[in-house]
């Protein structure tokens, strides 16, 4: 018998290698030779084999055989139980499921969504598992994974779906799981009645100019696309989003906040709360409107800032006192009242005190203090070249001066030490506005916690892409199962964070860690009828962990296992003492 090859075919206008296996054999009274060959899978966009259902049906034999694979996946049946069970991956679903549940997902979307809220977890399922795949071709993650809707999903109840995130649904969704969130706020630190959400903007280029939400404006991406904007509210303490809100690609981030801003100060539970915002926020403007409307605010500030600028050479000479220096944060701090006007008609004050929160970092200072000194020298050269850069009202002119001798004759490029010396002095500075009667400590760690808004972010771009839309109802629908998503991927990594697993795994190899893992049920029974196939070691750490199974459902010593390798990273990381 021929001796099967792997055969690899490029589809020329996707790009995709298809990889099958088998062998051709000649046929003597045939011009051509017969190919007898089966699909096994492709090769995805990371250059990694994804198999299919025929390759998983292979023994690990034959599996090995292939070469593609040093270690073989489990089978999708095992050979005689075929007509008895029903075999699908369910690993990665499974963590997603608790994750949306402990989150608070499931339940408000089954709230606000009676009718739809099992095709939408679905939808977030296939999203975060294959993100690769169009929305609209569920067929292959139905064939290999079991998911909330159980049934097969189609193009229309996809439609369906998507035409169901409409304003007001979403707006009963955020209400709804804002107060989930916060009972778990309570749960985590009851004793912190202070709440803080980070408020940050960026944009997410787009090809279809169709769109009314896409315009030019200040791309972050750096492209020459039109855009739409995006607004995301994250809570401080466990990084998950709260809010979002797509707007015009025009749109500046002041007139984005404003909008916000109203929608925001009729939501009971965000009275009260602090925002977090980056320096790009920055503008008195923006400083009287927040004040205008009653909302606490941390801000970064910006060296434009004129009363920045001015508390940094009042607190040069003093921030280094001893009195100034805080070991738990191993820096100096120093802080000053203001008062801004703010004049508003009818019943309020009309001025309003803040607190600027200034901090010295010693390492910075040096870095800072080194790249402003190459500034100088750059531009001490540039204008030794050309004297035409030189102006009374910009940099050359405020830092250098031109020298002449009696004749009149140019003779050189002298150094303003004095305006020099006085730039340097902004060196290693850093600082926030915010309320009064915060500690610098507190002020640091939550500015700190904004981090998170990032990730957030960075989750979220990740799933969008590009989006090629052309109905506005689709592209909202898709902006709020990618925020979903967003969710579930934050909550799983918070719970990484708790374990020190980012040592060990990204979120993406994580989820190919426990994606093979199958659930078998009986053929003609429910879903909950069914098991668990044999599951590896590594894998039932990570059940446990994240809470997929109990304990008792697991090997005996899988407790005491997870505990000694999280107390070794401990140990790694200086979290803990050697006894």
């Amino acid at each position: 018998m021929r001796k099967n090859n792997l055969i690899r075919h490029v589809n020329k206008k996707t790009n995709v290698t298809y990889l099958y296996w088998g062998h051709s054999i000649y046929v003597a009274s045939q011009d051509y030779p017969e190919v007898k060959k089966k699909c096994i899978g492709k090769i995805d966009s990371k250059g990694e084999f994804e198999p299919n259902k025929t390759f998983l049906s292979f023994s690990p034999e034959e599996q090995i055989e292939t070469g593609l694979v040093n270690e073989p996946y489990l089978s999708l049946y095992s050979r005689g139980d075929a007509d008895t069970y029903d075999y699908k991956m369910f690993g990665f679903v499974a963590l997603l499921e608790i994750a949306a549940k402990e989150s608070g997902v499931w339940q408000s979307l089954k709230k606000v969504f009676p009718n739809d809220w099992q095709q939408q977890l679905t939808i977030v399922e296939a999203m975060m598992s294959y993100p690769d795949r169009a929305l609209y071709s569920p067929k292959h993650f139905h064939d290999v994974c079991w998911h909330t809707m159980v049934d097969s999903p189609t193009e229309y109840s996809i439609t369906k779906a998507l035409k169901a995130v409409d304003p007001e649904s979403m707006e009963r969704f955020f209400g709804d799981f804002e107060r989930r969130t916060a009972l778990k706020r309570e749960e985590i630190n009851p004793l912190e009645d202070l709440i803080v959400i980070a408020l940050d903007t960026t944009s997410i280029s787009t090809f279809s100019t169709m769109l009314e939400t896409a315009k030019f404006g200040k791309n972050k991406e750096n492209d020459l696309m039109a855009q739409v904007n995006l607004l995301m509210i994250c809570d401080a303490v466990t990084g998950i989003p709260l809010y979002f809100r797509s707007l015009q690609g025009n749109c500046s981030d002041k007139n984005v906040l404003e909008v916000t801003l109203k929608e925001l100060k009729s939501a009971e539970f965000r009275k009260g709360t602090i925002i977090l915002m980056d320096r790009g926020f920055y503008s008195m403007a923006v400083i009287v409107m927040l004040l205008k409307s009653g909302f606490q605010f941390i801000m970064g500030m910006p060296l434009t800032a004129p009363f920045y600028k001015k508390a940094i050479r009042e607190a040069y000479d003093v921030i280094l006192d001893t009195e100034n220096y805080y070991p738990s944060i191993n820096m100096h701090a120093w802080s000053k009242t203001i008062s801004i006007a703010a004049p508003r008609r009818g019943r309020g004050p009309n001025s309003h005190d803040l607190a600027l929160y200034l901090f010295h970092d010693a390492q910075k200072q040096a870095e800072d203090q080194q790249r402003q000194a190459r500034k100088f020298a750059n531009m001490k050269e540039a204008l030794e070249l050309d004297r035409s850069l030189y102006k009374k009202n910009n940099s050359y002119g405020k830092y250098f001066d031109l020298e002449y001798d009696v004749e009149g004759e140019f003779a050189g490029v002298a150094n303003n030490k004095e305006a020099q010396r006085d730039k340097m002095k902004e060196c290693g500075f850093f600082g926030f506005l915010g309320p009064v009667g915060l500690s610098c400590e507190k002020v640091l760690a939550l500015a700190r916690n904004r981090d998170y808004v990032e990730k957030d972010y960075e989750c979220y771009k990740t799933r969008m892409r590009r989006p090629r839309h052309s109905l506005e109802e689709h592209l909202e629908g898709k902006i709020f199962h990618v925020y979903l998503s967003t969710i579930l991927e934050m909550w799983i990594r918070r719970k990484m964070d708790e374990y020190l697993l980012f040592d060990k795994y990204s979120f993406n190899n994580l989820r190919d860690e426990i994606f093979s893992a199958k659930w078998r049920k009986p053929k003609s029974k429910t879903f909950d009828k069914g098991e668990w196939c044999e599951l590896t070691l590594e894998i039932q750490k990570l059940f446990y962990i994240f809470g997929v199974m109990k304990a008792k459902d697991l090997r005996d010593d899988i407790p005491k296992l997870v505990e000694r390798e999280l107390r070794k990273r401990q140990l790694k990381h200086g979290l803990l003492e050697k006894q």
